[in-house]
């Protein structure tokens, strides 16, 4: 298994030498806090192969030395590649503009109160010519000036604030979107939102922290960001919501299908722990999901930190060190990626104007 993995490394190693493409990544010492900052010499190979797909993907130019969810997911380097290929997937066949696709992952971060996705998007939601002051209102948790921002930009705002906070997408919202941005970009800014759900959700169990050099400007922004309390964090929806014609994007819908596999058997994820993070997702989806079955004292940990996550998009230590405890860190990823995978499902089933089912 070493010598194949080693050989997929020196494969790809050398085909982007020939590209004149690579990053050197023999230096990178990662970040963390509850998951300890990798050094690459460290590293088996597979994890190795992992960072340096990280930064010499796509997302390069944005991302050279590792930083976000990749120390957290080089613990499981599988569905950690799987999440990077999404990600890409997400970001570059979306058919939004830059300034779209901030928007929607901005209202993510600050759904989740990211401080460190904040930090990294809020500068470049700026760079793409989002205003100052529609920024300043989504930090704020407040409702920017919406006529005052291009329609297309209002829009993606509209339907992104109702998945995130009602998780549900109304009919009026559903026709004003598609009249705006299209099939395809309607389904981005879904998949976007949700995806950065998932990367705020792996921020946030580790403490992800800023880094030293960071400008002091950007970094007191994101450290001022306050925590969303209960009745914040979800409203109901005012609006019908029926099925519609369900949406699909064939580079996303594969990437995420390979993400479930990565998780999906038994060896990766028991499947009464698989069932508990499913539980979880549900309740934050649907108002009518009842009663969970007997489970293992692991799983009933994995629950604990899955509903604790979903409610308050933060865990105690307590919570945080039962479930590293029970799963190892491997497992632990490996249950915050199912979180994560489910969680993108069901929004792009609540565009379709469906209940959720896992």
């Amino acid at each position: 298994m070493r010598a194949r993995s080693f050989a997929v490394v020196v494969a790809v190693v050398t085909a982007s030498f020939a590209s004149g493409q690579s990053l050197p990544i023999e230096d990178i010492q990662l970040r963390g806090d509850r998951f300890r900052g990798l050094h690459y010499r460290e590293m088996n190979d597979e994890q190795r192969a992992l960072l340096y797909n990280v930064v010499n993907s796509a997302r390069a130019v944005t991302n050279t030395t590792g930083n976000g969810p990749f120390n957290t997911l080089l613990r499981s380097p599988k569905p950690g590649e799987q999440s990077q290929q999404l990600g890409n997937a997400i970001r570059f066949s979306s058919g939004l503009s830059g300034r779209e696709r901030e928007l929607a992952t901005l209202m993510a971060g600050r759904a989740w109160t990211s401080t460190y996705e904040w930090y990294a998007h809020a500068r470049y939601a700026l760079d793409e010519g989002i205003d100052a002051a529609v920024v300043d209102a989504i930090a704020a948790h407040r409702t920017p000036d919406l006529k005052a921002m291009p329609p297309e930009d209002a829009m993606v705002w509209r339907v992104a604030d109702e998945l995130l906070y009602t998780r549900r997408v109304t009919d009026a919202t559903y026709k004003d979107a598609l009249a705006a941005l299209g099939e395809r970009r309607l389904l981005s800014v879904v998949t976007i939102a949700a995806y950065y759900e998932y990367v705020s959700m792996l921020l946030n169990v580790d403490r992800y922290p800023l880094p030293d050099d960071a400008p002091p400007e950007a970094a007191a922004a994101a450290r001022a960001l306050v925590p969303l309390v209960a009745a914040e964090l979800r409203r109901e929806s005012t609006g019908s919501v029926t099925a519609r014609r369900e949406i699909r994007n064939e580079d996303t819908g594969k990437a995420l299908e390979a993400l479930r596999a990565a998780v999906a058997r038994d060896m990766e994820l028991p499947a009464d722990v698989r069932a508990v993070a499913a539980f979880a997702v549900l309740v934050q989806w649907r108002s009518d999901v009842f009663g969970l079955g007997a489970h293992s004292p692991a799983a009933g940990k994995a629950h604990r930190f899955a509903i604790e996550l979903l409610e308050t998009r933060f865990v105690s230590d307590e919570t945080f060190a039962a479930a590293l405890d029970a799963l190892g860190e491997r497992g632990l990823v490996n249950l915050m990626v199912f979180m994560g995978y489910s969680n993108i499902l069901c929004a792009q089933q609540a565009l379709a104007g469906s209940r959720c089912v896992l």
